[in-house]
């Protein structure tokens, strides 16, 4: 009987544009690692340590992980208030080419909220095998729109103003909808697994939708049934992360 592959969990940092990125890298000494992207105000453990337990779930199927924080979140270099969607598309190319320096040969990205919309947007410039999205932005416009109902909300004579309790720039939104997700989620040609919780806000769940008429295949959908945007009792976690496990064995 072969021995269990031994299990670490290690903090790590590199460097996307000039500014230091911390992650926590999970490794069981696979040559397969799934980058994970968290969403706007969250970080790498995200909602309820949902990703903390993706991850270590993953790795006991033989996945290393890299969880990281974009600039601005989490224990990563910079202010939130600096925010952008065009920052996290770099900081996701640079996390992928920094696991490619660490050996890795395959790659899959997940992604969730703010971070799947990040992953779409980047995806079909990196050199990666499968692709992951849970409760995926699905139009900044229209979550621009339903969190604000005009750019003019936005108080054109600041700079900064509060969203949420959150420090935030209006570049964020003026940055945020130049961007087409679903022009670019069309042209992704690589496995798409898509999965959206019922009870998520209805810009959501219909942008999930949405989605279904456009995708290329191979891509497959899953709804978790009363599941909210970022899944957050154990019994939605353990769906969503079994059924992202059981895609993940037969496409990555």
């Amino acid at each position: 009987m072969s021995k269990k592959a031994v299990i670490t969990e290690q903090p790590v940092t590199f460097t996307s544009k000039g500014s230091q990125l911390v992650g926590q890298l999970h490794s069981c000494s696979s040559d397969k690692i799934i980058i994970m992207c968290h969403g706007f105000k969250g970080d790498k453990t995200e909602s309820k340590r949902l990703f903390v337990e993706a991850a270590r779930a993953f790795t006991r199927e033989n996945y290393d992980v890299l969880r990281f924080d974009f600039y601005g979140s989490g224990d990563s270099e910079g202010e939130f208030e600096d925010t952008l969607i065009t920052t996290n598309i770099a900081n996701l190319t640079d996390a992928v080419q920094y696991v490619k320096q660490k050996g890795y040969k395959h790659i899959a990205v997940l992604g969730i909220s703010m971070g799947a919309a990040a992953v779409i947007l980047t995806v079909n410039d990196l050199d990666v095998e499968a692709v992951v999205l849970w409760s995926s932005v699905p139009d900044m416009n229209k979550v621009l729109a339903a969190n604000t109902k005009s750019m003019d909300e936005l108080i054109p004579d600041k700079i900064v103003y509060e969203f949420e309790g959150w420090a935030i720039k209006r570049y964020f939104w003026e940055d945020a909808v130049q961007y087409d997700i679903k022009e670019q989620l069309a042209k992704i040609t690589l496995p798409k697994f898509i999965v959206q919780g019922t009870a998520d806000d209805p810009v959501f769940v219909q942008g999930f939708h949405e989605f279904r008429e456009i995708v290329l295949p191979p891509a497959d959908f899953m709804e978790i049934p009363d599941a909210g945007h970022t899944y957050q009792t154990p019994d939605h976690r353990h769906k969503v992360i079994r059924q992202t496990l059981i895609w993940l064995k037969r496409h990555f």
